[in-house]
């Protein structure tokens, strides 16, 4: 309001004079300067001199304009422009105590008895603010400095604060500053005010005594992107205190440290058999919150979870397939939970153990199930990807090696787009569950092979107009209406670096993600995911955790399985009848721990285990509700059998130009060779309209593609093929 009250003085005056003098003798009003209008030119006066120049300038150069004159002396001091005083008109500022409390009774019709400097700094801070902002200020209701919207400012960036405050607000937000952080108001630089105030934060966070302001300003930091580097750097060049208990800590705090030592903590409690009830409170209560949450890792999470996972619910499953369900609706986020574990505590064996034992004592429980039904599993793998592909939707189908289903789980459970409809259905792999068996299952082979072209072609004999690329491969120029992209990323990597392979899931899992939104935007009604088998993670091994290698002839032993051409002597594994490869037999273990073989294993499939047998075929629909203008290629005829060296692409835009919905549309048309767009033209067509761009018929191009510009959604494709008739222009 001040700003206001200001400018209405000036502009009585300037609506009947060209000049209006602002005197301003203890130089309190100055800032006041700043509320001009640019149309009003200010010419500051210290002295006679400045006092002629000024009135020179304002009959010569700003002889056309309205003009202020500004001088820190009283009116009645004035030489050269004291005929101004007399003739126009003036402002007086020289008690601005007064001249604020004249308009604030003005205003209110109440008078005020806050003192100068506060009266002051409020009218510094008041720009923008409105009258009911200066009453509550007045009234003691709000105080004129809100340190809180300051103070983050401040502590990101301390030097550049400073400098947007006058010397009078500096003051105070200093003083209330020092008053905050319960310390003795000192004279220092910025950046060491700054630091002490976050290590009076950080002391608080770590005595869980933060409150108000300091908890407030926090939270706020802790939430704002463009604040993190600040924030993580003070976290960084924090030294904690020796002898922290991390369970006496505030739960919302930002120290690393601190979260491992609970870990610590926690796998001690376990490995000894003490009591885990408050370690587990407290992880409990620091993930609930939603406060900090960047500063606290995932893995804490997944730690509950183990912690706090109860078997139940296994008495009432009668089939392997209410197994399924139960696998895929309660057991599979465990799995997840310790994958991530695996993933975050890799480095610290000792630490990681004592969580590795607890779920194998779950994971016991739940292949007591399993292997309790052995005598009635049946793989239902066979054929996934034909029955995928059966109906007339356009359909894609990702076929995964090694994509376990609680990892699938985790792609489909961040999928939120209210359009996609998910149907979660799984699969029983064929046994061993190994690439070159899934694999072949799926492609609808009665024998395993290992030769993918095999199965590719054992494929397209149902649908030979299939298209099948690996996943990277996927790009804008794809517009097939029966799509199977394969995917090895996870097994390769799995079996390559056993363990150290989990770090890269989450990667896999964007991958997927991203392949999966592609497809729809692509115009792919139907997404189905799949895959040839799952894994176990037999984690840290030592030599006595594998199974015995069984006795009598064997013809392969891998990790998980073993080949015989005739039946083994008895023993306790699970025996599978019927002809792989070269054998007639196969063998089990009824555990998810690998035979004695070569190597230190963390990553392993081909055995019995639901983790490596119950796959997912998860089917994802999208509902299509186009209410753009649809605009298609018209002469597709025409491009598919071109005769010369040049064609065109006639795109028509049909619908109701009275439709303010569909009467206009920018889409995008690209020209591939191959996979590589050579050409993109943007156009934006109108109901009823067309165009027809010409192009020279040049090496490679075989496709145009037309997208949306502003969805990048495909709307129309045709393949472009040069007539095989010779060229009329070669006859003659």
């Amino acid at each position: 309001m001040i700003e206001k009250w200001f400018n209405d003085d000036i502009q009585k005056v300037l609506s009947e004079h060209r000049y209006v003098v602002v005197t301003d003798a203890k130089g309190e009003g100055e800032f006041m300067m700043k509320y001009l209008p640019e149309t009003v030119s200010v010419l500051t006066v210290s002295d006679e001199w400045s006092e002629l120049e000024a009135k020179y300038l304002a009959e010569t150069e700003y002889a056309d304009s309205k003009v202020v004159f500004y001088t820190k002396r009283k009116a009645d001091k004035l030489g050269f422009i004291q005929e101004y005083v007399q003739t126009a008109g003036v402002v007086v500022l020289d008690d601005m105590e007064s001249y604020i409390k004249t308009k604030l009774f003005d205003a209110t019709g109440k008078n005020t008895h806050i003192g100068k400097d506060k009266l002051l700094l409020t009218a510094k801070l008041s720009e923008g603010e409105s009258l009911n902002w200066w009453q509550s200020v007045t009234d003691g209701i709000k105080e004129p400095l809100e340190l809180e919207g300051w103070l983050l400012d401040f502590l990101n960036s301390p030097s550049a604060t400073k400098q947007r405050m006058d010397v009078a607000v500096w003051k105070v937000f200093k003083s209330e500053l020092y008053r905050t952080i319960g310390r003795t108001e000192t004279e220092q630089p910025a950046e060491t005010m700054a630091q002490e105030v976050v290590n009076v934060m950080f002391q608080s966070i770590i005595g869980n005594n933060i409150d108000g302001l300091l908890l407030n300003t926090y939270y706020h930091w802790t939430d704002s992107t463009e604040r993190a580097e600040s924030l993580r750097r003070y976290i960084d060049n924090y030294v904690l205190p020796n002898g922290v208990n991390p369970l006496d800590v505030h739960p919302d705090h930002p120290f690393e440290s601190l979260d491992r030592k609970v870990m610590k903590l926690l796998s001690d409690a376990m490995k000894y058999g003490k009591d885990t009830a408050a370690i587990v409170s407290y992880i409990k209560e620091r993930t609930k919150s939603k406060k900090a949450k960047a500063f606290k890792p995932k893995w804490l999470e997944c730690v509950l979870t183990v912690c706090t996972f109860k078997v139940e619910g296994l008495n009432a499953i009668s089939n392997y397939e209410s197994f399924a369900k139960y696998y895929r609706g309660k057991f599979a986020k465990i799995d997840t939970a310790m994958r991530k574990i695996y993933v975050a505590w890799l480095n610290d064996v000792q630490t990681l153990r004592p969580f590795q034992e607890h779920y194998t004592a779950l994971n016991k429980e739940l292949l007591y199930k399993w292997y309790a039904m052995e005598q009635s599993y049946s793989p239902t793998q066979l054929n996934i990807v034909w029955q995928a592909l059966s109906d007339n939707k356009r359909t894609a189908v990702i076929v995964c090696d090694g994509l376990r289903l609680e990892i699938a789980e985790t792609i489909v459970s961040s999928i939120s787009d209210r359009n996609k409809n998910i149907v979660k259905n799984t699969a029983f792999t064929v046994l061993p569950s190994v690439t070159e068996n899934g694999m072949s299952a799926l492609f609808g082979c009665d024998e395993p092979t290992v030769n993918a072209q095999i199965r590719f072609n054992n494929l397209k004999t149902a649908y030979p107009d299939a298209v099948i690329i690996p996943l990277d491969k996927l790009n804008e120029s794809i517009t097939a209406q029966k799509l199977v992209l394969n995917y090895g990323d996870i097994d390769q990597v799995g079996e390559k670096k056993q363990l150290g392979g989990l770090k890269d899931i989450d990667n896999y899992e964007s991958e997927l993600r991203n392949a999966i939104s592609m497809l729809f935007r692509l115009g792919y009604e139907k997404v189905v995911m799949t895959t040839d088998h799952g894994f176990v993670i037999t984690g840290i091994l030592d030599e006595a955790d594998k199974e015995p290698r069984p006795d009598g002839s064997v013809l392969k032993i891998e990790e998980r399985y073993v080949t015989t051409e005739y039946p083994l002597p008895a023993n306790n594994l699970i025996m599978r009848t019927g002809r792989y490869f070269d054998s007639e037999y196969q063998y089990y273990a009824k555990t998810d721990k690998p035979f004695v073989t070569r190597g230190s294993y963390g990553y392993a499939h081909g055995g019995f285990t639901p983790q490596e047998c119950i796959i997912p075929v998860y089917e994802l629909t999208k509902s299509q509700s186009n209410i753009a203008l649809e605009v298609k290629i018209a002469n597709k005829e025409e491009l598919r059998n071109i005769a010369g060296n040049y064609f065109k692409v006639k795109l028509k835009a049909e619908g109701n130009s009275s439709d303010l919905f569909t009467n206009e549309r920018k889409v995008r048309m690209m020209l591939f060779a191959g996979n590589a767009c050579v050409n993109t033209t943007i156009y934006t067509l109108k109901a009823g309209e067309h165009v027809e761009p010409e192009f020279e018929l040049t090496a490679g191009i075989n496709k145009v593609v037309v997208s949306d510009n502003d969805t990048a959604a495909q709307i129309d494709s045709c393949d472009i093929r040069k007539s095989s008739s010779r060229d009329v222009d070669d006859l003659f």
